[in-house]
């Protein structure tokens, strides 16, 4: 490796990214939790907050193992909310909801 390498990968940037993956608090830069389904509205998905992009939302029938991606219904309304108002019932299903963490270090 020539110091060059090594001199970029000692920068800012890269301390950051190690900093949030591998940090005291062991924070990840992606964020993913599962939740229990439930009627169209409102779901608390404890870890997400408001500045952070939601990547997905897959609900998980408990019947059949089948996975539906419910992403385009649901946003971010607040921190440790997702809403999906006039969306799918998921009552008796599970959500994989997978987030980018947006952390203002």
């Amino acid at each position: 490796m020539i110091l060059k390498d090594r001199m970029k990968r000692a920068g800012p940037i890269w301390r950051r990214i190690i900093r949030r993956a591998f940090g005291a608090e062991n924070k990840g830069i992606i964020g993913q939790q599962a939740i229990a389904g439930g009627t169209a509205g409102n779901h608390t998905v404890s870890r997400i907050r408001k500045e952070d992009h939601l990547v997905s939302v897959i609900e998980v029938t408990v019947t059949t193992a089948a996975l539906v991606d419910r992403t385009a219904e649901f946003s971010i309304t607040a921190d440790a909310t997702i809403n999906n108002t006039g969306g799918t019932d998921t009552t008796g299903d599970s959500l994989l909801v997978t987030w980018e963490d947006f952390d203002d270090e």
